[in-house]
């Protein structure tokens, strides 16, 4: 059976559901003495009563498909490439914590990564960090390994969790080997985001969108993609390199150009501009209940890397 222990990994759990058993798989979100809370592929959560649990195991990693390894790399060091590669206007060191604040946009750029010892109690460390974002008018958030066994104490001391994101990894040698060219589409990299770049990103902050773009161009290795199609902007991109890592973000296509893989030419375009610079892998961090995106980049190669959290303060009523 599981265990605190295996909170953040993937599971599969058969339960009894009448006088049926029925099976879920996914990652265990949380684990008490009278419930199993399961992150689903789809994003959904199901949550089964611990009476009803046949049995509950531990899933084996698969094996990497030959050739699509990726440089070993633990967790933490990962969650620190991808605070790199979306830089936050300031910060400061807790221990081995890292606390950032943007002017509230993106919670990436405004939560403590919570990742390894922040030098005090965690008690003390969590009302350090409570007070820090007060101070900057910001919600108190914090960003953590799912299977980081402090997820527990910090949601009996009032951190609620939030929504969970994937990380997920693949190697930029065999992503170009099979990502196909569009030669019907003309592609270019530029340091900044273009006008027409910021036009199709759907998400960009509308009240301040240069301080949202300020943590776009924040690394020192970043470049933006943009495919047109004639003179229409059809996908655009963004990758920034740090070491062997490179990682993909703002991935979007026009509306009218959605299910014609354009997606994966951006994904082509991203890739390789990296790799020219050295970048040997790399990551992408999906939602978990973004199904669409998670079967996209399955079907690339992507595979998991880990699982991360974001838990809040809840607001006084």
């Amino acid at each position: 059976m599981l265990t605190s222990q295996d909170v953040g990994r993937r599971v599969s759990v058969r339960r009894r559901v009448g006088d049926k058993a029925t099976d879920t798989v996914g990652h265990l979100l949380e684990l008490t003495d009278t419930e199993l809370q399961v992150l689903r592929k789809s994003g959904e959560i199901t949550v089964i009563p611990a009476e009803a649990v046949i049995v509950a195991k531990v899933v084996p990693r698969a094996a990497v498909r030959q050739g699509w390894e990726v440089p070993a790399i633990s967790t933490a060091r990962m969650q620190a490439i991808c605070s790199a590669g979306w830089p936050a206007r300031e910060t400061e060191q807790l221990g081995q914590w890292q606390l950032r604040a943007h002017a509230g946009i993106t919670g990436r750029a405004n939560s403590a990564m919570a990742v390894g010892d922040p030098g005090r109690p965690l008690a003390a460390a969590l009302a350090d960090v409570a007070e820090w974002y007060v101070d900057r008018g910001l919600p108190p958030l914090l960003q953590l390994p799912l299977a980081d066994p402090v997820n527990v104490t910090m949601a009996d001391l009032g951190w609620r969790r939030q929504h969970v994101t994937i990380v997920q990894v693949a190697p930029v040698a065999a992503l170009l080997g099979s990502l196909p060219n569009r030669d019907d589409l003309t592609a270019s990299v530029t340091p900044v985001p273009t006008p027409e770049w910021r036009s199709l990103m759907h998400d960009l902050d509308a009240q301040d969108p240069d301080t949202h773009v300020a943590i776009l161009t924040g690394p020192k290795v970043v470049g933006f993609a943009t495919l047109l199609r004639g003179a229409e902007p059809v996908g655009i991109g963004r990758v920034s390199v740090e070491g062997d890592w490179a990682g993909i973000t703002s991935v979007d296509v026009a509306p009218a150009a959605r299910r014609q893989g354009v997606a994966s030419a951006v994904m082509r375009t991203l890739v390789a501009w990296a790799g020219e610079r050295g970048a040997q892998a790399t990551y992408l961090q999906v939602r978990a209940a973004n199904d669409a995106a998670l079967r996209l980049y399955g079907a690339l190669g992507y595979v998991t890397h880990h699982p991360y959290v974001y838990r809040a303060l809840p607001s006084p009523k």
